[in-house]
């Protein structure tokens, strides 16, 4: 889980997946590492039912470089994929947001503001954002 958590935007999160990767069982660290070196050690293993880019070009006898270059496009995929999951919850957020200045909620005392800002949260944010609900946007 906190593998597929990190699957952000940062491209300083994907060190941190492989290194979380490393903890796992081969056949698992082979579904979220992102060393090119680990994917060509595990892949001719434990590949058969990954289905990812690079273990692919790992088992079909590939170069490092063809597995660097798959493991980069599904990199920027991952990254490409959580900017429009973050641009979702920030499209939901922004009636809220208007609501919650409006209502100066941070004028109010903590107890106050609390339920305030909950109250208004409860109105006007949707538990998943409208488009993401088939993507489990909520998991991450």
């Amino acid at each position: 889980m906190l593998a597929r958590m990190k699957q952000t935007q940062r491209a300083k999160d994907y060190p941190a997946i492989g290194e979380i990767a490393r903890l796992l069982p081969p056949e698992r660290e082979l579904l979220y590492t992102t060393d090119p070196d680990r994917i060509l050690a595990l892949a001719p293993s434990h590949g058969g039912g990954v289905d990812r880019p690079s273990v692919h070009a790992a088992r079909g006898a590939a170069g490092r470089e063809q597995v660097v270059l798959a493991l980069a496009s599904e990199i920027d995929h991952l990254q490409r994929r959580d900017a429009v999951r973050v641009a979702a919850y920030a499209g939901a957020a922004a009636r809220y947001l208007e609501q919650f200045s409006r209502a100066r909620v941070d004028e109010m005392p903590l107890r106050e503001a609390h339920h305030a800002a909950c109250a208004l949260a409860e109105r006007w944010l949707p538990i998943v954002p409208p488009g993401l609900e088939q993507h489990h946007a909520d998991a991450q």
